[in-house]
């Protein structure tokens, strides 16, 4: 794939699959987010509401275009667009509404018995779901030579569950029905490959794989997930939704898993011992201090041999990182408060750190 925004892509994707196999070439992966070149363009928006704004396809997508006009690209940064009406699309296959806010949508609940869930199938004509294939093929056609073409956010397993049930309705069921979770969970288990087969058919062959995250790869990757596990224990855990990700894992060439919250820790060895599982993205919180605070939780996954992307607050947190930690194994993704030429002086660090130098 050549893209005009990102000459050096087959470069990079070189280092990005050596970090999926466990192997650093000249360094490891850094997603580095600078200041553009200059601000993107205005794209005005006449919309009534919300909702509207975010069904439109052609504002969506010249946003995007306005993006990656302006933005740079350095190292593991490729320019992509993600087409999303919010973590919960795949409920609505099963009959859930959206509703939409300036920063994501939230779907309502269905089920009134988790057991109701036995007797479903996804709808895959379902009206949201086709409008993001939708605004997937419009993608790929505007974004020919540009950009990636992400997978949309599918958010199946439990938390699909979680969005048609409520999740505080869900985590009653693992009290009183415990049961009738595993049940649903064995049902909803294969959901997963459905969904995700019926976008990634719409993919243009030699495209890399890719979704809501900064990583790619060649290979079909996906971002795994259950933000709903922070509030069951580890025994919940293990019965229920820990099959379903074991299942997903190996659905997949290359699988991160997006753990969220300090809530979420106590199944992180879990995780790690699935052995389709490639690599682990922490995301500490808002408020829960910078990646340097949590360098026990990133050695526990580099002592397990996984990767693992670590988000960082900034330049000076990610080098509180990289003096404490092995190079080999991780993604640094940052924000930076610099221009291109102060990105590249930051890769240079990066650059001595794998090689051990000061």
């Amino acid at each position: 794939m050549n893209l005009e925004t990102k000459p050096d892509l087959e470069k990079c994707l070189d280092r990005v699959e050596a970090w999926w196999d466990g192997e650093m070439l000249d360094r490891p992966p850094v997603s580095i987010f600078v200041r553009p070149k200059q601000p993107p363009r205005e794209v005005p928006s006449h919309h009534a509401d919300l909702r509207s704004r975010w069904l439109d396809t052609d504002y969506q997508i010249e946003r995007v275009t306005a993006a990656v006009e302006s933005n740079v690209f350095l190292a593991e940064t490729f320019p992509k667009y993600f087409p999303n009406l919010g973590p919960d699309i795949a409920a609505t296959c099963f009959g859930s509404e959206l509703t939409f806010g300036e920063q994501t949508s939230w779907s309502s609940p269905v089920l009134k018995n988790i057991r109701d869930f036995l007797k479903m199938q996804p709808d895959m004509e379902a009206f949201y779901w086709q409008h993001v294939r939708q605004m997937t093929r419009e993608s790929i056609r505007r974004g020919q030579g540009k950009w990636i073409t992400a997978i949309t956010d599918i958010h199946a397993g439990g938390d699909l569950l979680a969005a048609m049930r409520e999740p505080q309705d869900l985590a009653f069921d693992f009290a009183d029905d415990i049961e009738g979770v595993e049940l649903a969970c064995q049902h909803v288990a294969p959901m997963y490959n459905a969904l995700h087969e019926n976008i990634i058919s719409l993919m243009p062959a030699g495209q890399p794989s890719c979704t809501w995250g900064s990583i790619v790869s060649r290979k079909r990757m996906y971002y795994h997930s259950c933000d709903f596990i922070c509030m069951i224990s580890a025994e919940m855990f293990r019965r229920t939704i820990l099959p379903v990700l074991e299942y997903e894992s190996r659905q997949t060439q290359r699988g991160i898993f997006h753990l969220d919250g300090p809530g979420a820790l106590r199944h992180l060895d879990d995780l790690l011992a699935l052995p389709k599982l490639s690599a682990i993205q922490w995301v500490y919180g808002t408020g829960k201090g910078a990646a340097a605070d949590w360098l026990d939780v990133y050695r526990r996954i580099q002592s397990a041999g996984k990767g693992m992307e670590v988000v960082c607050t900034g330049l000076d947190d990610a080098r509180r990182v990289m003096a404490a930690l092995k190079p080999k194994g991780c993604w640094l993704v940052l924000w930076a408060d610099c221009d291109e030429a102060g990105g590249k002086a930051f890769l240079k660090e990066v650059e001595r750190w794998a090689a051990g130098k000061k």
